[in-house]
């Protein structure tokens, strides 16, 4: 009976556990940044476009700013939550700071995430789409 009831707990356990979220699905897929704030990013198709890549198992991001390479941690919650830890970045001149620094600051306040037609729409506390991905 002690048996049972241990490999019962296990099962639920592991049913439980952080596999069991969409963030599986995004493994090594690069999501690519085309709308920030509402307003389209141009992209070129090319490793330099600014992207995030998901890695589910260490919980961390990986990608560019369009210029530098970005990192940090993330978290995925129940009810489509998502935080972002502090993100590092490699600090290369680049000629579109501005817009770099744009995305990373609008990373901080991503609360909640929706996938939807092969978009990751990212939101703020309001639930408003403040970075669109594909």
């Amino acid at each position: 009976m002690k048996n049972i009831f241990l490999a019962f707990t296990l099962l639920i356990l592991a049913s439980c556990s952080s596999k069991s979220y969409p963030d599986k699905k995004w493994d090594g897929k690069q999501w690519t940044l085309v709308e920030i704030m509402q307003v389209p990013v141009q992209t070129s198709g090319s490793e330099q476009d600014a992207h995030l890549i998901f890695d589910s198992r260490e919980g961390m991001i990986t990608g560019t700013g369009g210029c530098n390479r970005i990192f940090g941690p993330y978290e995925i919650g129940k009810k489509n939550t998502l935080k972002f830890g502090e993100i590092g970045a490699t600090r290369m001149a680049c000629q579109d700071s501005p817009f770099e620094n744009k995305f990373l600051e609008v990373l901080k306040s991503v609360r909640y995430y929706q996938v939807s037609a092969g978009e990751l729409l990212l939101k703020n506390g309001k639930k408003d789409v403040i970075l669109k991905l594909q």
